[in-house]
């Protein structure tokens, strides 16, 4: 059984599916976090997964909101429930960190943010790969000038979508999901971290079909209840402008995941869903200025070693949300940032239906990057 250690946060886990197994196998690296127990509406996956990791496996969802050992609520429920639970967990007065996306309406949303507020604890919301190690060396490449003053970017989610290979892909497609709701958190909020806040959105959304074929359950045709395809641009603060497209309808594509573009030169920007991948920079060529342009690709790319460090999981969001609790300091993944994340998300839906830009209400801090660290030395997050 896992016992805190002195100042480390305990971390109940609510939700032992998939997602679960990072978070579980990733706090082990991190001092700050202790998880301590967790629950599921399964009670054979909460056993199972206390089993495995030595934790303790409570009778019940309330049973663990009421357990005084538990300081930190890690909700890794489906997002239509994420309020719900989110705002129970307040209610008795744990913090919580939640899955991505913090809400499915601007407005609980922001019932979350008041009600943390008047409870005085505090709420984190995923993504944490923009805080893994290729993201926060794009980071620092922007940073330190590599490829110029940053003005623009495309940021491209495509896939075929999840019924292949997921046993339960209803979800995926009812209201409050859909690509951009479900991937677009990793694609938005890593922009955000090499952007700063967005002011704007122009866009256009479409539903293809109404039913799509299951794979996996022939005899269950998916109902598609929100938009599979969303295409449009993301203005910036610092004026730099984005191209995204979101789109569970594409077989196959040539597209970069993201790219960053420069005064100087381009970013290749990995995976923004993985804590893996190398950036590589492409610094404007002579060739470049002929003509005819340099092909897609073409010219010469340039690997990035790493920065900082590639190990440290889901979790390293939960440790810097528990410096944070134990030092009253600015956590990475606060509420403000998963807000403005969902705002520009629904701003794409809203903008397609009333044909116009959405200017965004709501803002937030650029987050601070971590800090660069040798191999093999600990995260410090101050």
């Amino acid at each position: 059984m896992i016992f805190p250690e002195p100042g480390q946060v305990s971390v109940g886990v609510v939700g032992c599916g998939d997602v679960s197994d990072d978070y579980f196998t990733s706090a082990r690296r991190h001092p700050e976090i202790a998880l301590v127990a967790c629950a599921d509406l399964d009670r054979s996956r909460a056993e199972a997964q206390a089993a495995r990791f030595g934790i303790r496996s409570v009778g019940g969802v309330d049973d663990l909101l009421d357990d005084p050992s538990v300081e930190l609520i890690l909700n890794l429920t489906p997002p239509a429930v994420h309020a719900d639970l989110t705002l129970n967990a307040i209610a008795h007065g744990k913090h919580v960190f939640t899955e991505k996306p913090l809400a499915t309406t601007l407005a609980s949303a922001q019932h979350i943010i008041d009600a943390a507020r008047d409870a005085e604890v505090f709420v984190g919301c995923a993504p944490a790969t923009f805080l893994g190690g290729p993201l926060q060396t794009c980071r620092k490449i922007i940073d330190d000038g590599w490829i110029g003053a940053p003005f623009a970017a495309t940021a491209f989610v495509t896939s075929r979508g999840y019924e292949y290979w997921h046993k339960n892909a209803q979800f995926f497609y009812n209201d409050g999901a859909g690509p951009m709701l479900d991937v677009g958190p990793y694609w938005i909020t890593t922009l955000i971290s090499l952007f700063g806040p967005a002011i704007r959105v122009s866009a256009l959304t479409k539903r293809f079909s109404d039913m799509r074929p299951n794979p996996l359950s022939p005899s269950e045709p998916l109902r598609i209840d929100v938009a599979t395809h969303a295409a449009g641009t993301v203005e910036f603060a610092t004026g730099s402008v984005t191209t995204v497209m979101a789109s569970w309808d594409i077989w196959a594509t040539r597209l970069p995941y993201m790219e960053i573009y420069g005064s100087e030169g381009t970013l290749s920007v990995p995976n923004p869903d993985s804590f893996e991948g190398t950036p590589q920079v492409r610094r404007g060529e002579w060739t470049d200025l002929s003509r005819d342009p340099t092909p897609p690709g073409g010219g010469s790319w340039y690997d990035v070693a790493a920065t900082h460090s590639f190990d440290v999981g889901r979790a390293v969001a939960l440790a810097d949300m528990a410096h944070g609790i134990r030092s009253g300091e600015a956590f990475r993944t606060d509420a403000a940032l998963a807000y403005h994340a969902l705002e520009i998300m629904l701003a794409f839906d809203l903008s397609s239906s009333t044909g116009a830009h959405v200017d965004l209400s709501s803002t937030c801090s650029r987050p601070a990057p971590l800090r660069q660290v040798a191999i093999g030395q600990s995260l410090r997050f101050d």
